[in-house]
């Protein structure tokens, strides 16, 4: 389970890595091409969902490999018993916060693909890239309880 896991997030993690050039590319085309008075027409609706997506898709492999910023000068001088319960703690909430963005992504996902809701200038559809943050944070929560559920797997 571990190994399928990090396998996912390393691959949603490529994907965000791919979203960012994608930006970068987009955007460099479209000032070039201002020049000569082609601007690229959904420029700025492209950036947007890849910036969405760069996001998304790089909190699952940022929460395996422990990079968000933690702020824990008073948890650093509790006793390790009680670090241990904060971080099970803070870990069981973290799994709470990101279990209801992936129900409400992917039910807003639902929505948005009844209404056929698109992109004002290109008319794409919005639906795909809330199912893309929904599955990101539903990586996520797998992410966290593997992480929680180490110490019981050792202590077993």
């Amino acid at each position: 389970m571990r190994k399928i896991t990090r396998q996912l997030a390393d691959l949603m993690n490529y994907l965000s890595a791919l979203c960012v050039m994608a930006m970068m590319l987009l955007t460099c085309a479209d000032v070039l091409l201002r020049l000569f008075k082609h601007p690229i027409l959904g420029t700025y609706e492209l950036v947007g969902l890849f910036g969405a997506l760069t996001i998304a898709l790089a909190i699952p492999a940022t929460t395996l490999n422990k990079g968000h910023v933690a702020v824990d000068f008073v948890v650093d001088k509790l006793p390790p018993s009680a670090r241990k319960i904060c971080t099970i703690i803070t870990t069981l909430l973290s799994i709470c916060l990101f279990a209801l963005i992936t129900w409400q992504s992917f039910l807003y996902a639902n929505i948005l693909r009844s209404t056929g809701e698109v992109t004002l200038s290109l008319q794409m559809p919005f639906y795909p890239i809330v199912y893309a943050i929904s599955a990101a944070a539903l990586l996520v929560c797998i992410v966290l309880f593997l992480e929680i559920a180490t110490p019981w797997q050792k202590a077993s």
